[in-house]
């Protein structure tokens, strides 16, 4: 039975405000999920898929080359079918138990994701950096997670790993249109804010 780990959205209240959308926190990823990690436990991901009371925290990390995203586009075959088809620049997932380690939980689990998703060793991985929160409760699957958007630069373009699951393309940043449809709710949030980053980087 597979166990995810998150925290009561009293919580996420108590922490960042009831927000809604996209909430700036530009940061180091590893001394904040130190301080996250004695908040959240681990609870079985079908007793909280419908849990409104409970938000299941997951790792959503965008991957820049210059001006460049990766484009994911989910295929039928990933497990969540609500997100099927969709476009989205989000890599990462559930926060699962992991083999002990000397960095936080939320690192662990977010490099094993890359890893497993991206054509990227984790010794390759560069550190990630946090952007924000999401949190969208005007979806069935936003209200019951809340996404930590973080961003890595890499060097060269990597291709998608698991292409059983998903196609992954490079698109230039100003070409996008974060209001389409296609897009994942959480990724029409994130894109504008990884745009300003990038210009920021090249200003």
């Amino acid at each position: 039975m597979e166990q995810v780990w998150g925290f009561p959205r009293k919580v996420m209240v108590e922490q960042l405000g009831d927000f809604q959308g996209f909430l700036p926190e530009p940061r180091s990823l590893e001394p904040l999920a130190s301080a996250l990690e004695p908040l959240g436990y681990f609870r079985r991901r079908l007793e909280v898929e419908e849990d409104e009371s409970w938000k299941q925290v997951i790792p959503y990390l965008a991957v820049t080359c210059g001006g460049k995203l990766l484009v994911l586009r989910r295929l039928a075959s990933q497990g969540e079918s609500r997100l099927h088809h969709r476009l989205s620049i989000g890599v990462g997932g559930h926060i699962n138990p992991e083999s002990p380690g000397p960095r936080p939980l939320i690192v662990r689990g977010l490099l094993r994701e890359v890893s497993e998703e991206l054509e990227l060793d984790s010794s390759d991985i560069p550190e990630p950096v946090v952007v924000g929160w999401i949190n969208d409760d005007s979806t069935a699957v936003g209200r019951v997670h809340l996404g930590l958007a973080c961003r890595i630069e890499v060097s060269e373009e990597v291709g998608v790993r698991e292409r059983d699951r998903m196609e992954g393309t490079w698109q230039e940043i100003v070409s996008l249109s974060p209001e389409e449809s296609a897009w994942e709710s959480w990724s029409s949030l994130l894109i504008p804010a990884i745009a300003v980053g990038i210009e920021s980087c090249t200003d």
